[in-house]
């Protein structure tokens, strides 16, 4: 490739970096209610407008501060990527920005949840009634939070084993009232010991490295109430080589593997797990539901 033909495509990529900053700074113009330079306001308005005049109609301040997570979280890796290409894989971000926004997006996982509970009857009893659920990989603790709030039968037990980000969980869990529902631990999945005690299981797929699914399946299956459900997050397929690749880096780079969902169930399978089935609920998440036998 010549230079003339590298620098097209930085040229071409640099234009949706600057989208994606565009459509960030407007979210956080309406959500923080800031007014800004005239003159660049104006300019930021051409942009959205020739993006999608409609873009933020009919959403709600949840969803915009949601989209505004995901896009801070997105270039605050990003970054780290440019300036440490060399760091080793792991999830160990402390730059609390980057911390919170990942836990403010992993809040929708709550609401993917519910509305496949909303058409299985027997997932929504479950939630809906008495016991425990097992947020695994809590970080910061808002999915936690989000699943104490959704169903207010259950006690929620967070756990992860990246101190920074149970710091802030910590502090997020004290200025949220629920009433001691929700527990936090330093705890890796593989050194959970507990048997028949949650009704309710979240794995987030992928952070779970290749040495860990196993163990951590198996921990998780014993530690159900017979009945109980263990959901499996993964990312959705990209529908180009490219967003494949670069989600398989994100992936990587965060300490986990780039699950299939057949993968995953070739995991879930010899453990004992039942009825196991994918499901998208939204473009932005794929669940895989087991179940312990009852």
């Amino acid at each position: 490739m010549s230079f003339e033909a590298l620098m097209k495509q930085v040229q071409s990529l640099n234009s949706s970096v600057e989208t994606l900053a565009a459509i960030g700074a407007e979210l956080r113009l309406r959500s923080e209610r800031l007014s800004g330079d005239p003159r660049v306001r104006a300019s930021l308005q051409d942009v959205v407008d020739k993006i999608d005049s409609s873009l933020f109609e009919g959403l709600n301040p949840g969803q915009d501060h949601v989209a505004l997570a995901l896009i801070q979280t997105s270039f605050r890796q990003a970054i780290d990527l440019f300036e440490n290409p060399t760091r080793p894989p792991g999830w160990n971000y402390e730059d609390p920005v980057i911390l919170e926004s990942q836990g403010q997006v992993s809040r929708l996982i709550v609401r993917n949840i519910e509305m496949v509970a909303a058409q299985r009857s027997d997932i929504n009893s479950v939630l809906h009634r008495p016991g425990a659920f097992l947020d695994i990989g809590t970080g910061v603790g808002w999915l936690a939070i989000e699943a104490a709030r959704t169903w207010p039968t259950l006690r929620v037990v967070g756990i992860d084993s990246w101190e920074p980000a149970l710091n802030l969980a910590r502090k997020n869990l004290a200025e949220n009232d629920l009433n001691g529902r929700v527990e936090l631990r330093l705890q890796k999945i593989e050194e959970l010991h507990h048997n028949a005690i949650f009704s309710f299981a979240w794995l987030p797929g992928p952070f779970i490295a290749r040495e860990t699914i196993g163990p951590a399946v198996e921990r998780v299956y014993q530690a159900l109430a017979p009945g109980g459900w263990l959901v499996v997050g993964l990312y959705p397929p990209p529908p180009d080589a490219l967003g494949q690749a670069l989600v398989n880096l994100r992936i990587v780079r965060s300490g986990g593997h780039p699950w299939t969902p057949n993968q995953i169930q070739e995991q879930l399978q010899p453990v004992g797990f039942e009825r196991i089935e994918t499901l998208t609920p939204t473009p932005a998440v794929s669940l895989i539901l087991a179940q312990r036998p009852a």
